[in-house]
C-alpha cells in the first residue's frame, strides 16, 4: 500500500503529460502545413513557460517574448499569456489557501491595486503603436529578468519575517505596479509583485500565496479590457489552434517543472530562466518587434 500511492500518482502524472503531448501533436498535425513550424516553435515556447512555472513561479517572462520572436503582435501575446494564468494559476492559489498561506489583509488591497494597474497597462497596450508595445513588452521582460538575477543572493521568497508588517496602502500600490507591468506585458505579477510584498516586511509565505490569488483577479481584469478594447477596433483576433497549442503544452510541461528544480535547484533553475527570457526579449527591444 505504501508503494502503490507513489506508483499511482506518477502513472497518473504520465498519463497526463502524454495526454497533453497528443493534443499538441494532433494539432500541430491537422494544422495547414504553413502554420506548423511557428505552432510547433509555439509548443516549445510553452513547454519552457510551464516548466518555469512550476520551478520558480515566473510564466509570461518566458511566454511573451518567445511568441514576440515568433512573429505574434504584443497585443495578442500579452492577453494570451493573461488569459492561460487565469486557466492555470487558480490550482495554485486554491493549494496555498488550503495551508493556509492565502491571507485576506494582503490579498484584498493587492486585489484591488492589482485590477487598477492590469487595466491601465492593458488599456496603455491597446492604444499605442504595435513597434512602441513591443519595446515597452520586451523592457518589462527584461527589468523582470534582471530583477529575478538580482535576488538570487539574498533567497528570493525564502526566509522567515519574525514581525509581519501589512500596510494595506503600501500593499495596494504594489499591486498597481506589479498589475501594470502585467497589464501591458503579460508578464512580471510574480517576480516583482512578491519581491516588493517582501521588501515591505510581508512573510514570504503569505506574500506568494495571496499574491497567487491576486494574480487571477488582475489577469481577469486585464484579459477583459483586451477584449472590450479588441471588440470597439476590430483589432485582433485569437487563432484557436494556437491557444490549444499553447495551454497543452505549457499545462503538460507544468509537472516536469518540478523535476527540472529539484534536479538544479531553484537558484540554478532561476538563473536559467532569467538568463532565457532576458534572451528572447532582447530581440524585440533592439529591433522594435514587427
Amino acid at each position: 500500500m505504501t508503494q502503490a500511492g507513489p506508483l499511482a500518482l506518477r502513472f497518473a502524472r504520465s498519463t497526463a503529460v502524454y495526454r497533453t503531448l497528443l493534443v499538441v501533436v494532433a494539432s500541430i498535425a491537422t494544422a495547414p502545413g504553413g502554420d506548423r513550424l511557428v505552432l510547433v516553435s509555439a509548443a516549445l515556447v510553452a513547454a519552457a513557460a510551464g516548466m518555469s512555472a512550476t520551478s520558480i513561479g515566473v510564466f509570461g517572462g518566458v511566454l511573451v517574448p518567445g511568441l514576440l520572436l515568433l512573429g505574434v503582435e504584443p497585443k495578442v501575446a500579452a492577453p494570451l499569456s493573461l488569459l492561460l494564468q487565469v486557466i492555470v494559476i487558480p490550482l495554485g492559489a486554491t493549494s496555498h489557501a488550503a495551508v493556509g498561506n492565502v491571507q485576506r489583509a494582503i490579498a484584498v488591497p493587492l486585489i484591488v491595486g492589482g485590477v487598477i494597474g492590469s487595466v491601465a497597462g492593458a488599456l496603455l497596450a491597446s492604444t499605442v503603436p504595435a513597434a512602441i508595445t513591443s519595446r515597452a513588452v520586451a523592457a518589462v521582460i527584461v527589468v523582470v529578468g534582471l530583477i529575478v538575477l538580482a535576488t538570487l543572493r539574498t533567497g528570493y521568497a525564502a526566509g522567515h519575517v519574525e514581525q509581519e508588517q501589512v500596510h494595506p496602502a503600501r500593499i495596494g500600490g504594489i499591486g498597481m505596479i506589479a498589475g501594470f507591468a502585467s497589464g501591458i506585458s503579460g508578464a512580471g505579477w510574480g517576480p516583482i509583485g512578491v519581491k516588493l510584498l517582501i521588501l515591505s516586511r510581508i512573510d514570504p509565505r503569505h506574500a506568494i500565496g495571496s499574491s497567487l490569488v491576486g494574480r487571477v483577479a488582475m489577469a481577469v481584469a486585464a484579459v477583459v479590457t483586451y477584449a472590450l478594447s479588441a471588440a470597439a477596433t476590430g483589432g485582433v483576433t485569437l487563432e484557436p489552434r494556437l491557444f490549444v497549442v499553447l495551454l497543452a503544452a505549457s499545462a503538460g510541461a507544468m509537472m516536469p517543472g518540478t523535476v527540472l528544480l529539484s534536479r538544479l535547484g531553484r537558484g540554478r533553475a532561476s538563473a536559467v530562466v532569467a538568463v532565457l527570457s532576458i534572451g528572447l526579449a532582447l530581440p524585440s527591444l533592439l529591433g522594435g518587434g514587427r
